[in-house]
């Protein structure tokens, strides 16, 4: 065997060997499992409107907002800037809309849960000016008619001049609204008095140089 065989021969086993390695290392060798991690959300909207139907077809109450996430494994969802439009069971009387920066849903929207700072605003109705009120966290169970609060709250209604005609302060809250039950916990109430239409003027025209 001439040298330059020798040379092809040791050369080719070389690559054979290389290749056995790679073979080995690709297939027989163990592989090691990549943790994966699963995703928090399988689904995501924006600028989302869910609405919910009694029986006879009316609307009970509807939650929107600027995203929606549902969580994997059928956890419920996560909602941005939600805002939720609760009907009232009085004829002609004007819903309630609540507002915050974040709110939670079980899978079926039985319940909701909003954080973040919580607004809520009901218009004039009859003799009733507009209430408003705030807290921090809220629980809103919108098939029931049930809301509640264990942070402080505050309620308010407004007269037409856009001040409180009384404030009512408490550490929480729990409303039933089928059975109209309203229960506050350490409460403090403030009413004020009411301006005549003379102080009104006499004020005005004291106030003009």
């Amino acid at each position: 065997m001439s040298f330059q065989q020798v040379g092809q021969f040791f050369i080719a086993a070389a690559l054979f060997a290389l290749l056995g390695i790679l073979v080995w290392k690709n297939y027989i060798a163990p592989k090691q499992e990549v943790a994966s991690i699963p995703a928090a959300f399988d689904q995501r909207f924006s600028d989302f409107t869910a609405r919910q139907f009694n029986r006879k077809g009316a609307l009970d109450w509807t939650v929107s907002g600027s995203q929606l996430n549902h969580l994997t494994d059928d956890k419920g969802y996560r909602f941005n800037q939600v805002e939720c439009l609760l009907e009232s069971k009085e004829n002609n009387a004007p819903p309630w809309r609540l507002s915050a920066p974040t709110g939670s849903a079980d899978e079926r929207l039985t319940s909701v849960e909003l954080t973040g700072g919580v607004e809520g605003h009901r218009a004039a109705s009859g003799n009733q000016g507009a209430l408003v009120f705030g807290t921090q966290t809220m629980t809103i169970h919108p098939q029931e008619q049930k809301a509640a609060s264990t942070d402080p709250t505050r309620l308010a209604e407004m007269n037409t001049d856009g001040q409180p005609r009384w404030t009512s302060i408490s550490s929480a809250f729990n409303l039933n609204y089928n059975n109209q039950v309203f229960q506050q916990s350490k409460v403090h109430d403030h009413f004020n008095r009411p301006v005549s239409a003379k102080v009104k003027s006499d004020t005005s025209q004291g106030a003009q140089p």
